[in-house]
């Protein structure tokens, strides 16, 4: 029987060239746990901003073409039942009220000033009708044990009362490495990959409270880092209110892909089979980003 869970997977644009691989991937790890697995893509242009390149990123005809890509990817992922759902940020009725919902209308921008995103996040938490939620960005690589992390997860969720997040290990340990903790509590967590409880996530709303608004108004008078990335804003909130992000250090790992070049793009097929079954180049371990150039080595098929 399903976990009293929904699967999020967030994608964008620029997620086309490997989506069909990464989030089909997550989306099969969750599948037998999560009663419902929504795949939401950003559509929405981010606001102009000096960390990064506004025009290139939002070029046309790329752009439309890219976009079009990642919707036939979720669209194949619901037609063969790796998704229930496709939420179209655009089109998402409900957004209109989430920035009041969930930040007070203190941040109305849908990115950060990175050009992360905001509001497809809050949708997430919108979205969710279950109790329990966890939530990828699409590009994600997730190994796990023979049981599904979250179960885990949720177990420590009911077990104390100050934990209103788990992730998993960040990175993969090395294999002579020594863990003789099963969890590591912190206020600190990444919108990567976090498992919630949303019945706490909502006794937390708005998030931007306290002290935190008068940050939040300096920084946006002086223009530093506003806005600012919404797991930030969370975090301030979460750590107000005492509760914190719950690591699971031996029910399995993620890796942050960074680089997304050819390379990367010929080498993804492998290097996934490779991390479900739990392998890894050792200069990969305790490294939260991939090392591209390891796993080539790695892959390098052995020649006499």
């Amino acid at each position: 029987m399903p976990a009293n869970l929904t699967l999020i997977i967030n994608l964008c644009p620029g997620d086309a060239a490997y989506a069909a691989l990464t989030a089909g991937h997550l989306a099969k790890a969750h599948r037998e746990q999560a009663q419902e697995i929504i795949v939401i893509i950003d559509d929405t242009k981010a606001q102009h901003s000096d960390f990064y390149d506004h025009q290139k990123r939002y070029h046309e005809p790329e752009y439309s073409i890219s976009l079009a890509k990642i919707t036939a990817v979720a669209n194949q992922m619901f037609a063969v039942g790796l998704a229930d759902n496709v939420l179209l940020l655009s089109k998402y009725i409900a957004k209109t009220h989430l920035h009041k919902k969930y930040l007070n209308n203190r941040v109305t921008a849908t990115h950060d000033y990175r050009g992360a995103p905001i509001t497809a996040y809050l949708a997430g938490f919108e979205a969710c009708k279950t109790q329990y939620l966890v939530r990828y960005d699409g590009d994600m690589l997730l190994h796990q044990l023979s049981v599904d992390w979250v179960l885990a997860g949720i177990n420590l969720l009911q077990q104390h009362a100050d934990c209103i997040a788990v992730s998993p290990r960040p990175a993969p340990f090395a294999t002579d490495e020594n863990i003789t903790l099963e969890t590591d509590p912190t206020y600190w967590f990444s919108t990567r990959c976090t498992l919630f409880d949303k019945l706490k996530i909502l006794t937390t709303t708005p998030f931007i409270y306290g002290k935190y608004r008068r940050e939040l108004l300096l920084r946006k008078w002086m223009q530093k880092t506003y806005p600012p990335a919404l797991e930030t804003m969370v975090f301030h909130r979460f750590k107000s209110s005492g509760l914190k992000n719950y690591y699971l250090l031996n029910q399995g790992w993620l890796i942050h892909p960074e680089q997304k070049n050819e390379l990367f793009l010929d080498l993804l097929p492998q290097i996934i089979l490779e991390i479900e079954k739990g392998n890894f180049p050792k200069e990969q371990a305790n490294k939260e980003a991939l090392d591209l150039p390891a796993w080539e080595k790695y892959l390098q098929p052995v020649t006499c």
